[in-house]
């Protein structure tokens, strides 16, 4: 997997600021110095992660030094070791709420539960120290990755909230933050359906390791959903794509159940048919933009749409941008 060359060089010239050796950074992440600002460039995530963890250890601070109060080295991972005994998700992520609530002022968090709709929510002490929104966005990332690791599946988002405008790079939020967003909120975090806070947290110490040591890798990559229909039907759809999705009823009996039975069960994973046929044209364009000399109308044909008018329209109501503007900004 990739990221923008946006956050490599924007990590980079953190790092410099914060008085890392950046020539020890670069060759340790295996990146070239002409990479720096080029941003026809993308860069693997596991590049990016080395950095990230270069500069919370150089720092001892895994808020990158971009608030007013220090978050401890190690404490994501403390937290964690806490969240893994709990039983369900939901008492999980008040054990986080409880622990960072104890451990650090950079943000305070609050777990808000309405109905059918549960808020994850963050106040950042210092906003105006994170100005291109590194710790803002990281954290985010981290705290979904890391709730839909505990329960082994997707936690589908519903609304994303930034307490700041629409960035330049908003074109990458597509990919990194799938849900609706919403810019110039009174805070930051994330909702999804109030079941997931029922599912069962199914980690360990060992599996906790191994996540750990993968570190910011994760943040940068959608979460795994290995463990559920969703996936099952993804892997499906991709294998069609572009010569046409199957009708609903076909999925469904190649997944040895009920057209009833396939809809309740995504309806129980926050997601459903279209939206799933969506993100895998979604995310096959996003990947495809970055080859910069494929033609929109062969993207279009790649992704099983008639035309480049209509690949335009889907691709701007998916990511809030069109094709070319996402072009431009990656």
């Amino acid at each position: 997997m990739t990221a923008a060359n946006l956050f490599v060089s924007q990590l980079y010239h953190l790092a410099e600021r914060k008085g890392v050796d950046t020539e020890d950074l670069l060759r340790r992440a295996d990146i070239r110095p002409e990479m720096i600002d080029s941003p026809a460039t993308r860069v693997e995530t596991e590049k990016l992660a080395v950095i990230v963890e270069s500069i919370w250890d150089h720092l001892q601070d895994e808020s990158m030094g971009l608030s007013g109060h220090r978050i401890p080295r190690g404490a994501f991972q403390m937290m964690g070791k806490l969240a893994i005994h709990e039983a369900n998700l939901g008492e999980a992520l008040e054990i986080g709420v409880r622990f960072y609530g104890m451990t650090t002022n950079a943000y305070r968090m609050a777990l808000e539960v309405e109905g059918n709709v549960t808020t994850l929510q963050f106040c950042m002490s210092n906003p105006e120290l994170d100005p291109q929104h590194l710790f803002a966005e990281s954290n985010l990332m981290a705290w979904h990755r890391f709730a839909s690791w505990l329960i082994a599946e997707n936690v589908a988002l519903n609304d994303v909230y930034f307490d700041y405008p629409k960035p330049d790079h908003v074109a990458e939020y597509a990919y990194l933050f799938p849900g609706q967003h919403i810019f110039n909120a009174s805070f930051q975090g994330f909702s999804f359906d109030s079941r997931f806070l029922r599912r069962e947290v199914k980690q360990s110490a060992a599996s906790l390791k191994a996540f750990v040591k993968r570190g910011p890798m994760e943040f940068f990559i959608q979460p795994k959903t290995d463990f559920n229909v969703s996936s099952d039907l993804q892997r499906l759809l991709k294998k069609h794509l572009p010569e046409g999705f199957p009708r609903i009823e076909d999925a469904a009996d190649r997944l040895h159940m009920t057209k009833r039975t396939l809809i309740r069960k995504l309806k129980e994973e926050g997601t459903s048919y279209q939206q799933l046929k969506d993100l895998v044209r979604r995310d096959r364009a996003i990947y495809l933009l970055t080859c910069r000399t494929m033609p929109l109308s062969e993207i279009a044909t790649a992704v099983g749409l008639s035309d480049s008018a209509v690949f335009a329209r889907a691709f701007k109501t998916w990511t809030g941008v069109s094709p070319r503007e996402y072009r431009v900004g990656n």
